[in-house]
């Protein structure tokens, strides 16, 4: 038990202060599980970790300017939010580091494709979303997914117009992208709803990518009427 206890402690050392750990993080065979949800708790109380919600600890960083234990850091608890509930964080905190409005956000947003209902995590509100494409082979497709629900979300996003997120997100985005991006953002707006298509595709006929344009109107039913909030280049020149 002895051997197996300091394998245990061992683990934990290994793992980068300030970094949530669950069961998950640590090697041990099933049953001992018993064993090690002990050890954790006994290392809780002593003040070696620090218990987050059942099942998850960390270990908390020492300040330097002897303000004792700091708190997780936000990332952190990012992280460790978006593996739980298998999403992304987008929504208006996002937005806001984006460029697309200067409102700051009082709650989290994480899109998931099991949303649960709004929740507070230590110091953060947590809401959930629909998440409309999980079907992505990695994190690097994640800030295109953003752009995507920042289009989405263009109407009701706080201090700001349709018009300014449609120029905002064309000139920030869209005009630096290379083809294989736009091809991938493309690729992922199909999973949106057709207002969401409608923007992309009326997007890419401004930075004239016509054969992109002309991909993305294909997927939009022609009867389809929207009511649009913002002027294409075209319509402006009108």
């Amino acid at each position: 038990m002895a051997s197996f206890r300091k394998e245990i402690l061992g683990q934990i050392e290994r793992i980068d202060t300030g970094r949530i750990f669950t069961f998950r993080d640590l090697s041990f065979e099933t049953e001992k599980t018993a064993n090690v949800a002990v050890l954790l708790s006994e290392q809780s109380r002593k003040g070696v970790l620090v218990r987050v919600e059942k099942g998850a600890y960390y270990r908390p960083k020492k300040s330097v300017l002897g303000l004792g234990k700091l708190p997780v850091y936000q990332d952190e608890q990012f992280r460790y939010l978006t593996e739980k509930l298998n999403g992304y964080i987008t929504g208006a905190y996002v937005y806001n580091k984006m460029g697309l409005t200067e409102q700051v956000a009082t709650t989290i947003t994480i899109a998931t494709p099991n949303p649960v209902r709004r929740f507070r995590f230590k110091n953060l509100d947590i809401e959930c979303v629909k998440a409309y494409c999980m079907d992505y082979p990695d994190e690097s497709l994640v800030p295109y997914l953003r752009l995507l629900d920042a289009i989405k979300d263009m109407k009701r996003m706080p201090g700001t117009t349709g018009q300014d997120i449609y120029n905002r997100v064309k000139s920030q985005y869209f005009n630096g992208y290379s083809l294989l991006e736009l091809e991938k953002i493309v690729s992922l707006a199909k999973s949106y709803p057709p207002r969401v298509r409608k923007v992309v595709a009326d997007i890419l006929g401004d930075i004239r990518q016509t054969v992109l344009q002309t991909e993305m109107a294909k997927t939009i039913l022609p009867t389809t009427r929207f009511n649009l909030d913002y002027k294409t280049r075209k319509t402006q020149l009108r």
